[in-house]
């Protein structure tokens, strides 16, 4: 690429790409603003970036990456392996077939101290690649004895043609441990709901609202949570009020440290058979409260059903949650073979 056509491509970069690593040997001293994008413009000219992607600077790949996936993907050296935060990731295995390409990775736990069962990437994975593909990855299994999770990687060209045995870098940089799923029913007396307990509007949403059934947001009140949960239904789950309010069944319930954990779930309103009481459709549910760290995240499922039916009614539950959570950087680059 000549010269000028380079200095082009990099006033359309964003700067904080030029931020970058300089091998030893040809570091200088980094300037501010405009003079650092033009001073690692003319070094870039004078050390070309597939050169510094080759040394191993990361900055110098990304603006690669962003200017030539395919170059960029020629010099970046391969590492098959990479450990960060106690945790080592590995690739095993990256096979060709046709259009597609099997990728097997691990993630071991070095440590001792992350000994749950299925981990999660918590879609922060990232597939760097030559060219424009369909790629997805997901958990296959977890060993206990050890600590070891696999992921299988799955990659297929969107045009049909076969897949080229070139260099494929994947990264990650979050981790949920030990995902865990609970479901059965709560332990809540639905004959001595209360009636009409203290609830109010609100005006302070922190999150957004929505629900399944049709309502007037404005006319609705809710319920204010007591010192105590009513009940812990599951890991990170916990009703913090139930009660009837304006002609409806108000359960507010607290998902624990939802950004951290993925906690989420759904309560249903079912009889001696399992059976819904009131179609889901016609449920409402509106989340509208974080915690002031903006870590617990509230819902409240309001579902129309008369008062007198609750004593014949039981709550039924789904929760998902993960029991521990990891944020670090692992990358592996490695040839399709």
């Amino acid at each position: 690429m000549k010269a000028e056509k380079f200095l082009n491509a990099i006033g359309g970069i964003d700067e904080k790409y030029l931020d970058i690593e300089i091998p030893d040997k040809i570091k200088h001293h980094r300037l501010r603003g405009g003079l650092a994008a033009i001073a690692a413009a003319a070094l870039l000219i004078t050390v070309p970036l597939p050169a510094m992607t080759a040394f191993g600077s990361d900055g110098a790949y990304n603006i690669l990456y962003n200017i030539s996936p395919k170059i960029a993907q020629d010099f970046k050296p391969v590492q098959k392996s990479c450990i960060d935060d106690g945790i080592e990731m590995t690739v095993v295995s990256a096979k060709c077939e046709g259009s597609r390409a099997e990728i097997y990775l691990t993630m071991r736990d070095l440590t001792g101290e992350c000994g749950y069962g299925d981990w999660d990437l918590f879609d922060s994975e990232r597939l760097n690649v030559w060219k424009d593909m369909i790629g997805n990855c997901r958990f296959a299994d977890y060993d206990e004895e050890t600590k070891t999770a696999q992921f299988v990687v799955m990659l297929e060209t969107m045009d049909g043609s076969p897949m080229p045995k070139k260099k494929v870098t994947f990264s990650v940089s979050e981790l949920l441990l030990g995902k865990k799923k609970t479901e059965g029913t709560i332990d809540v007396d639905m004959s001595a709901v209360p009636y009409e307990p203290e609830a109010v509007h609100r005006d302070d949403i922190d999150g957004g609202s929505f629900c399944y059934g049709e309502a007037d947001y404005d006319s609705l009140r809710f319920l204010v949570a007591g010192d105590e949960p009513v009940c812990r239904p599951a890991d990170n789950a916990a009703i913090d009020a139930i009660g009837y309010v304006d002609g409806a069944l108000h359960i507010l319930t607290r998902y624990e440290d939802s950004f951290h954990t993925d906690s989420h779930g759904f309560i249903r309103l079912v009889d001696s058979d399992k059976n819904d009481v009131v179609d889901e459709s016609e449920y409402k549910m509106y989340t509208y409260w974080y915690d002031p760290a903006h870590t617990d995240m509230c819902y409240e499922y309001i579902i129309p059903v008369e008062y007198e039916k609750l004593g014949d009614c039981t709550l039924y539950g789904e929760f998902s949650t993960a029991l521990g959570y990891r944020k670090g950087n692992w990358q592996v680059t490695f040839p399709l073979e």
